[in-house]
């Protein structure tokens, strides 16, 4: 999917902001606090419903008690393009999409949207509800089986989480023990299968942003492995009623990075001893690492979602050398889908980029610039 046109009503600092984008590579360069970051909330609601950073409320600019983001998609295939716009006021947000009205999940579906941020190195370092949400958004799109399987699951699992707390019998716990167990082992199974194949598919990226060491993505469904949900369910009763919550399950599942370096004598790619990369690699290589693990999984998307995710990138120099700059444009580059990069301004490897729109925004204003 493409954004055309872009269009932002008492949003941030920007009063009327219109862009015109270029369907594979934007450049939107200006000082800190000139409003790049507020241009990408933006992109980010169309294809979300919200910014990553803030609550909608805090969106509206200073004065105004309402906002409006539009934007034009297109279709690659050849579907006329709709016009897509969301509408905040009295603390609700409106999402409509050509004549209609539009739910939520229906807007994520249609406009698949990943940003790198300067916070990316959260991925690595805070817990696991971040990596949880960052797996959850490529199953979705790749699986269509994912969201009824998600709600029968968190359903089963409020149900069974009350009836611990209002102390319910063995007997009253079945049945939501059973409902809870499918539920949970099939949204598992979706998950184990994506991780792995975002595992798979960011080794070439890896070998061209961090060349020399091995990257895993371990997925940990939340309970033993070796038993059956059912029988983790039944065996920890006695404790879950303690806490009056369900202590295992996917609501706990995690994924973790971990690294082993390959010497030159191992051809076969195979490291050492694999650690976790938490408090052992540098921002820088963690920007890198969580960009391609991110990149992979929006090819995954592209390819068996049918719909090619757009890419924002903020701040695209923050924590990288020159080299590492290089490297991560020329996979940003090689990736088929639309982008959209700040930085504070157009120097060292961004200088020469081919093929793209240039933009500077200035205290909420925005203009094209000429491209070289």
């Amino acid at each position: 999917m493409l954004i055309s046109q872009l269009q932002a009503r008492d949003f941030r600092l920007f009063t009327n902001l219109q862009l015109d984008a270029h369907p594979r590579f934007n450049l939107i360069t200006g000082e800190n606090g000139a409003g790049k970051t507020s241009l990408l909330e933006a992109l980010h609601v169309l294809g979300r419903g919200g910014s990553w950073r803030v609550l909608p409320a805090q969106l509206a600019r200073d004065g105004t008690q309402a906002w409006q983001v539009a934007g034009q998609v297109v279709d690659p295939s050849g579907v006329p393009p709709e016009l897509l716009k969301l509408t905040w006021r009295e603390r609700e947000i409106a999402i409509e999409f050509g004549q209609g009205d539009l739910a939520l999940s229906e807007l994520v579906r249609r406009l698949p949207l990943q940003i790198l941020d300067p916070g990316m190195h959260r991925m690595l370092e805070e817990g696991p509800g971040i990596r949880r949400r960052f797996l959850d958004w490529g199953v979705f799109h790749v699986e269509h089986r994912f969201m009824p399987t998600w709600k029968r699951a968190r359903r089963a699992l409020r149900q069974r989480n009350a009836m611990l707390r209002e102390g319910g019998s063995v007997a009253m716990l079945a049945p939501w023990n059973r409902e809870l167990a499918e539920a949970a082992e099939q949204l598992s199974a979706l998950r184990r299968a994506h991780a792995l194949e975002v595992e798979a598919r960011s080794q070439a990226l890896l070998a061209d942003l961090l060349p020399g060491e091995r990257w895993q993505l371990r997925y940990s469904q939340g309970w033993d492995a070796d038993r059956a949900y059912l029988e983790v369910l039944e065996a920890s009763l006695e404790r879950d009623r303690r806490h009056g919550l369900t202590m295992s399950g996917p609501q706990r599942a995690e994924l973790g990075f971990y690294t082993s370096h390959m010497s030159d004598s191992q051809a076969d790619g195979e490291g050492g001893p694999a650690r976790s990369v938490k408090g052992r690699i540098s921002r820088g290589q963690q920007k890198l690492l969580v960009a391609a693990f991110i990149l992979a999984q929006c090819w995954i998307v592209a390819e068996r979602g049918g719909r090619v995710p757009v890419l924002l990138l903020d701040d695209f120099s923050a924590e990288l050398s020159s080299e590492f700059q290089t490297r991560l444009l020329k996979v940003l580059l090689a990736y088929p889908g639309q982008k959209f990069v700040t930085a504070l301004e157009l120097a060292g490897p961004l200088k020469n980029t081919p093929d793209a729109r240039m933009f500077h925004v200035e205290h909420g204003l925005l203009r094209p610039l000429a491209n070289g």
